[in-house]
């Protein structure tokens, strides 16, 4: 009887353990998924420049305001493992003070942590990538192109919120750091002379997300 019992014990243990697995295990964000995202960025930032001149000392540091942020992104990640993608990101700058509209290229480490039985993946983010976006300065008193010489480190937090299958809305906190050091020539009609200017930009900005995900 004992054994029967046993026997009868194990057996349920045997078919229910992997229903037990399966809720427990994630729904997504498993080793080989995709994820497109797409979502809008408000915000604020903080900028500042530094300019020295080859033929004139000392530096000269200046702040730039505190301008107000909209972001276009667009990114699509691919699961490495179980909870970790690596994610391409595509920025649009449509407003960063009077400065003009600028992109953003990125590439994004993503981690997202699971919750049993819940449809709700927190993740982190940390990513480094380049930008064209350049200080005002730069409009008035030079002639300096609009290439990707900005570089960016981008850290976030937040969360994915699955609503139904493959599905999610993705909430996120982000902070970004643009930095860069260009030189440009202008010409100073009090000394009839050429001079060159080195301009190291600093711009720092923290947004607030809401997007979009699928992921397949």
């Amino acid at each position: 009887m004992k054994l029967k019992i046993f026997v009868i014990v194990l057996l349920l243990i045997v078919s229910i353990y992997p229903q037990v697995r399966e809720i427990e295990s994630r729904t997504y964000f498993n080793q080989g998924e995709f994820e497109v995202n797409f979502s809008l960025n408000l915000g604020a930032g903080f900028t500042s420049y530094e300019i020295s001149n080859t033929n004139q000392s000392p530096y000269y540091n200046g702040n730039g305001g505190r301008p107000f942020i909209f972001l276009i992104s667009a990114a699509m990640g691919y699961c490495v493992i179980d909870g970790l993608s690596v994610e391409p990101e595509f920025d649009i700058n449509l407003i960063m003070g009077d400065s003009e509209i600028s992109t953003a290229i990125l590439i994004n480490a993503v981690y997202n942590f699971n919750i049993p039985r819940k449809s709700i993946y927190p993740f982190i983010k940390l990513g480094y990538g380049i930008s064209n976006y350049i200080p005002d300065y730069y409009y008035y008193n030079s002639s300096a192109d609009n290439s990707l010489n900005t570089g960016v480190i981008n850290i976030g937090a937040g969360l994915n919120i699955a609503y139904s299958s493959g599905m999610a809305l993705k909430l996120e906190i982000n902070y970004k750091r643009y930095n860069s050091t260009t030189s440009v020539d202008y010409y100073d009609y009090n000394t009839y002379e050429t001079r060159v200017e080195d301009l190291s930009l600093l711009a720092e900005t923290l947004t607030f997300s809401m997007g979009y995900s699928i992921i397949f």
